[in-house]
């Protein structure tokens, strides 16, 4: 076995830890759900779920770690995922106060699932802090005397992501709900706003260096 049973086990459980934590991608699908209905929700899941698989390419490939070793472009990636974050809000809200319905209208997202899928992606890709989490974490779990690092990093860095997902299909099914029941009563331009606040707090959040 090219992992270690004992290590994997150890990191099966903190990715249970992880994925019940709330963070940036548990956010930004709950507000790509609530604007647009579960459709947008599991659009924004797919491209999160994209970002993470090419982060553990960069880790396993040992990209991401030029990125660890080198804090200006560590920094330019974290103002740039910062600012597209920051972007993204300042538009829901202000499609909200206009009542545009920017991010979603009567039920329909006005924005197409190709672009939320793009959003999720981009959101998860420019987050450097993911980057160094597989750079920095995995490798605790990874035994070199098993087989090559490079191959546990391929073994154990997709695990994470892919047990997320149950977890986002439950976040969707309920956020997809409660969204359809305001989209039919004049409380429906809020989640536009609500979307654009959650956007906000994670770009300021990103910007500030808080932790993943």
């Amino acid at each position: 076995m090219p992992v270690d049973p004992n290590l994997l086990a150890g990191y099966l459980l903190a990715c249970v830890v992880l994925v019940l934590t709330p963070g940036p991608d548990m956010a930004f699908v709950l507000g790509q759900t609530l604007s647009g209905a579960a459709r947008r929700g599991w659009a924004a899941t797919c491209g999160i779920l994209t970002g993470a698989a090419v982060h553990i390419l960069a880790a396993a490939a040992g990209v991401a770690a030029l990125a660890a070793a080198h804090p200006g472009l560590f920094t330019a990636l974290r103002i740039t995922g910062a600012a597209y974050l920051l972007w993204l809000g300042f538009h829901a809200i202000r499609a909200a106060l206009r009542g545009e319905g920017g991010l979603g209208d009567g039920g329909a997202p006005s924005v197409s699932l190709g672009a939320a899928y793009r959003q999720g992606f981009l959101t998860n890709l420019l987050n450097p802090k993911v980057g160094l989490f597989f750079l920095a974490f995995v490798p605790v779990f990874v035994d070199p005397s098993r087989s090559p690092a490079w191959v546990q990093m391929l073994i154990l860095g997709p695990l994470l992501p892919l047990m997320s997902i149950p977890f986002f299909a439950v976040l969707i099914a309920g956020a997809g709900r409660i969204a359809q029941r305001l989209r039919a009563s004049s409380a429906g331009r809020w989640l536009d706003g609500a979307a654009g606040t959650l956007f906000l707090g994670l770009g300021v959040r990103l910007l500030a260096g808080a932790p993943r």
